[in-house]
């Protein structure tokens, strides 16, 4: 990753034409986690990469929508024993299902130095498949009468969160570390815990 940011500074870039990218500029405006994912994601081996501000801000929108599903789960599981994992009902095993699919996928992906195909894979999954269908889904069951679905719903959550957290923290360390720490029961630091298996 480091080695990216050397990258952006011996693109082809003056003042004249108007493309100049400064890496620090860019991470104190908008966060390093965001500058970090826009030099990853889209950086094929081979091609010249387009970097914008435009896409660094979108990748701060990406962290702020971080920081709201993250609220979102733990202000939901606050009644929740951690200590005991529930049943789980059939919908909750699918979306588990699908996070292991997906977590095969990304360390297949990381393995082979495809970061950039890992980091949009994972963009993807968090935003248009957590936190846009399982997170609105879930707000149902979140709220009903009966405790097996609540309690279902709340595990299956921490779940996906904790484990997108692990997913993501080589791209974005700063935010996921400082949620993980938030998360009840994590007495270790993200940056050691083992890569995520379901």
């Amino acid at each position: 990753f480091h080695g990216m940011v050397r990258d952006v500074n011996k693109q082809k870039m003056s003042k004249s034409k108007g493309n100049v990218i400064s890496p620090t500029e860019m991470s104190n405006k908008y966060g390093t986690d965001a500058l970090r994912m826009a030099l990853v994601v889209g950086n094929t081996p081979g091609s010249d990469m387009a970097l914008s501000e435009d896409k660094i801000k979108g990748y701060k929108h990406f962290a702020n929508k971080i920081w709201n599903v993250s609220r979102f789960v733990l202000d939901n599981t606050k009644d929740f024993d951690f200590n005991n994992k529930p049943e789980i009902k059939d919908d909750d095993k699918k979306n588990l299902d699908d996070l292991a699919t997906k977590i095969e996928e990304i360390t297949e992906d990381i393995e082979s130095f495809k970061f950039y195909l890992a980091g949009e894979k994972l963009y993807h999954y968090f935003w248009h498949n957590f936190a846009d269908v399982i997170i609105e889904k879930s707000k149902i069951n979140l709220t009903s009468q009966d405790k097996t679905e609540r309690v279902s719903a709340q595990w299956t959550l921490l779940k996906i969160l904790e484990t997108s957290l692990k997913l993501l923290h080589p791209f974005m360390p700063f935010i996921t570390e400082e949620i993980w720490s938030m998360l009840p029961g994590k007495n270790k630091m993200l940056i050691i815990e083992q890569w995520p298996k379901i």
